[in-house]
């Protein structure tokens, strides 16, 4: 290395990720634990299988910011243990490893060291792409912990001294009538305060003018559009450019066949992708690419990069995703809202946020009550950054955060908990991360390198821990028997 390149950065690699020691040695010894030469039993998770052996399963992705780098770790140990995936659906930041694991290559082959690499290049700083002082104030927020408070200081002490500024005009200009030698002091002080109402007022303007730039915007800080750009190239760069191109990619598979018998057979198993995004016009929950017809007669005049940006749309932090011009007065239109939510009043135009904000975990979309047992499992992974001070019964002992965090939650993660408490088998094939570390924030899109490959390392671990105590024959037993239930 030249000396002039000696003190330069080191550019992450997959292999950064990949040959992390935590890593390997999670992999090793779970895939030792399946090893016949090791006394392991033997490794099965599906009954789904193809000509390569590859195990087939459905996977659903929580949502979760700067924590999807988490959900990678999980896929990588999965697809190294030979599992595939047939159906998948993801909301917000799952939705970006779904969109990935969908596009790229075929649907039996292994991805994760492509959408690391997609990772290792982006700078997720620049996903930040709001205005100048937005974007300091949020690096500001995020990575000062005590940046709040400091912040709260400064704006005490800008008002305290402008009031004693105040309060000293007053005073000196009563006083300087008996006492001369106070008029040059009173006219300083005069001079002062005017100086710092204009302070004042300059910031407050400066201030103003930022939240009328914040509505003119959607109601987003950032606009969103270098990650557009982002994931629309990387679809590209796949053979992904219009939605029929996503939907045929996503429900290519190579030839399946079944491990054990089962009555419903194989030939009616196909791939599909879902990602999950919240329309605030009609307050519906929007599954793309399967809704597209709600919003285009036409659907390959959508782009598909548009689903990934509008399940992602976090309120406040990016601007809404908005598809405008609808034709809404054409029959075709009007009859695929009457078919989807009885609903013949199409909008104008649609505005589309996270789609966490109504279903964070939507594993409800791969229940089929047609199979009366079970074929393949339905996974999922979970992402939990509930911090060790919020997580108490104690309602007392919350912070605000804490507090606020639980109030979101309730809200988002209703309609997923009220499936997984009613079909609690689905449970089994949920894997959690734990992310409750103070240290990680969903939204610290400042990470440092070694936090990146942490995060995949924890995702990582999950994994393997999911892995070995997962037990399809259970599984299926318990699907099965709640289908005959159901159907009681």
């Amino acid at each position: 290395m030249s000396p002039k390149n000696a003190g330069a950065k080191a550019k992450l690699t997959t292999d950064d990720f990949i040959n992390d020691n935590r890593v390997k040695a999670d992999l090793e010894n779970l895939k030792k634990s399946f090893d016949p030469a090791s006394g392991g039993r033997p490794f099965v998770v599906s009954d789904v299988v193809d000509a390569a052996g590859n195990q087939y399963v459905n996977l659903v992705q929580k949502g979760g910011g700067v924590f999807g780098i988490a959900l990678v770790g999980y896929t990588y140990i999965l697809e190294e243990m030979g599992i595939r995936f047939l159906r998948l659906a993801g909301t917000s930041a799952g939705a970006i490893n779904t969109a990935l694991l969908t596009v790229i290559k075929n649907k039996q082959d292994k991805k994760s060291k492509e959408v690391l690499q997609a990772i290792c290049e982006l700078d997720f700083f620049s996903l930040v792409d709001g205005h100048p002082a937005a974007r300091w104030l949020i690096r500001k927020f995020i990575t000062k912990k005590d940046f709040v408070g400091k912040a709260k200081n400064w704006l005490l002490f800008v008002l305290g001294f402008f009031g004693l500024l105040i309060i000293a005009d007053v005073v000196l200009i009563g006083l300087r009538s008996k006492f001369p030698v106070l008029s040059a002091w009173a006219g300083a002080i005069f001079i002062l305060s005017g100086f710092w109402s204009l302070l004042i007022a300059i910031g407050g303007s400066y201030i103003i003018n930022l939240f009328k730039r914040l509505k003119n915007s959607g109601f987003g800080v950032n606009p969103g559009d270098v990650f557009y750009d982002w994931i629309k190239k990387l679809l590209f760069q796949n053979g992904v450019v219009t939605v029929s191109d996503l939907n045929q990619k996503a429900a290519i598979c190579p030839k399946l066949s079944l491990r054990v018998y089962n009555e419903s057979g194989v030939d009616d198993l196909k791939g599909d992708v879902t990602f999950i995004t919240s329309e605030l016009v009609t307050q519906n929950k929007i599954q793309f690419p399967a809704m597209c017809s709600l919003f285009a007669t036409d659907i390959d005049t959508m782009q598909p990069a548009g689903f990934i940006r509008a399940s992602m749309s976090i309120p406040v932090f990016f601007e809404s995703y908005m598809i405008n011009n609808i034709p809404y007065n054409d029959d075709r239109i009007k009859a695929a809202w009457q078919s989807f939510f009885h609903n013949s009043c199409p909008p104008a135009n649609a505005r589309f946020v996270d789609g966490g904000i109504l279903s964070n975990f939507p594993i409800s979309i791969f229940y089929n009550a047609n199979i009366p047992v079970p074929r393949l499992p339905s996974f999922g992974i979970d992402l939990d950054d509930s911090k060790p001070g919020d997580k108490g019964e104690n309602a007392f002992n919350w912070s605000l955060t804490g507090y606020l965090g639980r109030m979101f939650n309730t809200i988002r993660n209703y309609y997923d908990k009220d499936f997984l408490l009613k079909n609690e088998v689905y449970q089994k094939g949920v894997g959690k991360v734990d992310l409750s570390d103070d240290k990680y924030n969903w939204l610290n899109f400042f990470l440092s390198d070694q936090d990146k490959i942490d995060m995949f390392a924890m995702g990582a671990h999950a994994a393997c821990d999911f892995l070995q105590k997962f037990d399809w024959s259970t599984y299926k037993d318990k699907r099965e028997a709640l289908q005959k239930q159901l159907t009681k």
